[in-house]
């Protein structure tokens, strides 16, 4: 079968179960069976005979496989029928033309469902429910079709409910959306990372309590006078970049600042690190600030701090 259509389906399905019903029929008790195919219509399941057996099943979808017929023709099928039986008559034998009927549904339904079980996987299904007089299905799509034969006509019934299919699909459909993204973050995480390996300058992220963020450059310790392998996360800025007392003092009152009033003195600091500086060793620093602030609450979630030297 080519697609998920609900028309698809039920039309197709409805026609092999009409076919096993036949062939079932034609094993059990070698009476022909013929499709009347001018009869198939597309509707929620109603019927005109006061017989009816239904087996339903459940799965990744649901829904029923459904014979109608008369219970005089269920009584001449398991040829018990007498002419001129009365209805009281017939009522005592129930037991013996319904056991037939069951047989007869849960053969046919055990051949039909496998052509579902390729698309949908394993199927479960009830035993066989018998309704005597006048019942209303749910309003689900059926496929409805008349087999006949010499003793009259047999309704066969096929209803699918794809809801619970079409809920799977949206939580599939919104797993492989998670699946994508975490796929681009992961690739997004690891161009970052490359960036990171290559950035000749010293780059990392700083708290607001001046502590040096997971993701910095891998040139930042060596630009800064450090063995290139040393661990830094966590490091002070001040310590880290080995800042003479007066600066390294004035650098942390900006970031006792941000942290007591909840907001950063960005433009103070830039200014305050205009030109060039010289640490403890010598080396001679350029700093950058870049603010980092959170899409939701707009406040400053952390800076990123562009360190450059020269000899």
């Amino acid at each position: 079968m080519e697609s998920y259509s609900p028309n698809g389906y039920v039309g197709t399905n409805t026609i092999i179960f009409a076919q096993s019903v036949i062939q079932s029929l034609e094993d059990m008790i070698g009476i022909p069976f013929e499709l009347n195919k001018a009869s198939f219509k597309e509707v929620p399941f109603s019927s005109q005979f006061n017989m009816i057996a239904c087996i339903h099943f459940s799965g990744v979808i649901q829904g029923d496989y459904i014979l109608a017929l008369d219970e005089i023709m269920a009584a001449k099928l398991a040829d018990i029928y007498e002419e001129g039986m009365s209805d009281n008559e017939l009522r005592e034998m129930r037991d013996e033309y319904s056991g037939m009927i069951k047989e007869l549904l849960n053969i046919a339904v055990g051949q039909s469902i496998t052509e579902l079980e390729q698309s949908f996987g394993d199927l479960t299904y009830t035993p066989c429910t018998m309704i005597y007089g006048e019942i209303e299905f749910p309003d689900f799509l059926s496929g409805n079709m008349i087999i006949e034969g010499d003793t009259g006509k047999i309704q066969c019934g096929f209803s699918l409910n794809l809801a619970r299919l079409k809920i799977g699909q949206r939580l599939e459909e919104a797993l492989h959306e998670v699946e994508k993204k975490m796929t681009e973050a992961s690739k997004a995480r690891k161009e970052v990372k490359t960036i990171l390996q290559l950035v000749p300058s010293g780059l990392v992220a700083v708290s607001s309590e001046g502590k040096i963020l997971p993701g910095y450059s891998r040139a930042t310790a060596s630009v800064v006078g450090h063995d290139t392998e040393k661990e830094i996360i966590g490091s002070d800025l001040g310590t880290l970049m080995k800042l003479k007392p007066d600066d390294s003092l004035a650098l942390e009152k900006f970031f006792l600042l941000f942290k007591k009033n909840g907001s950063f003195p960005l433009e103070g600091l830039m200014k305050m690190c205009e030109g060039e500086f010289v640490n403890q060793d010598g080396k001679i620093f350029k700093l950058d600030w870049l603010p980092v602030v959170n899409d939701e609450s707009e406040s400053l979630e952390k800076l990123l701090v562009i360190i450059k030297t020269r000899s």
